[in-house]
């Protein structure tokens, strides 16, 4: 994660926070629902081959760990939160308020 500083709005001094979007292909089985989900490099080691389209659906996932409680969110609901700025690239930005 990297950081920059700015001077913005009423004199506040703030931390632009830059944290990296990490890309997950997830292999679901639709015949057995019980059946864990398993990245899709993992599933062609155990398989062997591609995941069957009709039995198989691979999930792209965009995913990062907020730098504000360090919980693992969708990069979808950094736009929620009051502190995101922008994405830019393979990157969320966003800012911290320093005392």
């Amino acid at each position: 994660m990297a950081q920059d500083t700015l001077l913005k709005g009423k004199g506040k001094l703030r931390e632009v926070r830059r944290t990296k979007i990490r890309r997950l292909s997830v292999v679901v089985d639709l015949q057995d629902f019980l059946a864990p989900p398993i990245i899709l490099e993992d599933f062609m080691k155990l398989q062997g081959s591609n995941p069957d389209p009709e039995r198989y659906r691979v999930i792209d996932l965009e995913v990062l760990v907020c730098p504000e409680d360090s919980n693992v969110v969708l990069t979808s609901e950094c736009a929620k939160c009051p502190r995101f700025i922008r994405r830019y690239r393979d990157e969320i930005h966003c800012v911290e308020t320093l005392t």
